[in-house]
């Protein structure tokens, strides 16, 4: 009596990620035959475009030049951040002296005649305090305009303390008397003073001031700001410098040569293989 055969094992589709894989392996290698393909035609169409239109001493000649310029260009590109920061620092520096001394100096002018309008020494300083009070050189802390008399404080607007304070002792961190020196530069005609103040906490500060006399009285003024100048919210940010747009604009004018020099090679090859 013959055995019934055994039934076949049923077979079942293999898992899923088992199946993604191999569908990403076949589609990885379809690509892969697609773009060597596209390369391949590129190539050929390529090589064939340049040596029918480009060559010659024509294209050399006009490509050279071109060339040249975008090599240097680039060379130039390299230290383009350190010096747009140096030249940033350079213009800002300039801006805040400029600042200080135009504010000093046409405060100093008004604060002048409006002196010579009061005889009495006690409402004199108590009209130059209220014409000092809101004068701002800008929107830092401290960008303010304080009045001296000698070397007694007679106004600092954010240290209401210090009125009446005699500084003709107060040094900076290298032992020099910084008040003194900007009491001097004024009465001799205005001018910068710099010193390294003390800020605490075993940091120092360099600072820079204008100082300048008001006319007809003993009085002068001074406004002060540290000599290491942040860039504006703008510049750190990430916008481009007017110095980095000039770079990269002639950047562009050079790749527009070396398309221009393309160009003539194109032609003068077409010339070339006109003439009979």
């Amino acid at each position: 009596m013959s055995q019934p055969s055994p039934s076949p094992t049923p077979s079942f589709p293999p898992p899923f990620p088992e199946q993604w894989m191999e569908v990403a392996r076949r589609l990885a290698a379809r690509s892969g035959r697609m773009v060597r393909s596209a390369c391949s035609v590129l190539g050929s169409f390529l090589g064939g475009f340049l040596a029918r239109h480009v060559s010659g001493r024509a294209f050399f000649w006009a490509l050279l030049p071109a060339a040249a310029g975008m090599f240097l260009t680039q060379c130039t590109m390299t230290p383009l951040s350190a010096v747009t920061a140096a030249r940033e620092q350079v213009l800002l520096a300039e801006a805040r002296d400029s600042r200080l001394a135009a504010t000093v100096t046409a405060l100093a002018q008004a604060l002048g005649e409006l002196a010579a309008t009061q005889p009495d020494e006690n409402a004199r300083r108590e009209l130059l305090v209220r014409a000092v009070d809101p004068v701002r050189t800008g929107a830092a802390h401290w960008d303010y305009v304080f009045l001296s008399q000698g070397t007694v404080n007679v106004h600092t607007p954010t240290l209401p303390d210090a009125g009446g304070v005699d500084f003709d002792a107060a040094t900076d961190v290298h032992g020099m008397r910084f008040v003194r020196r900007m009491m001097d530069t004024a009465r001799a005609g205005g001018g910068f003073t710099e010193w390294t103040a003390d800020v605490g906490d075993g940091r120092a500060e360099a600072r820079r001031a204008y100082t300048l006399a008001v006319p007809g009285t003993d009085y002068w003024l001074g406004a002060w700001a540290p000599t290491s100048v942040q860039p504006p919210a703008t510049a750190q940010s990430g916008s481009p410098t007017p110095r980095a747009l000039e770079f990269h604009a002639l950047r562009l004018g050079w790749l527009a040569a070396l398309g221009l020099a393309l160009l003539v090679g194109i032609l003068a090859r077409r010339r070339e293989t006109a003439r009979p």
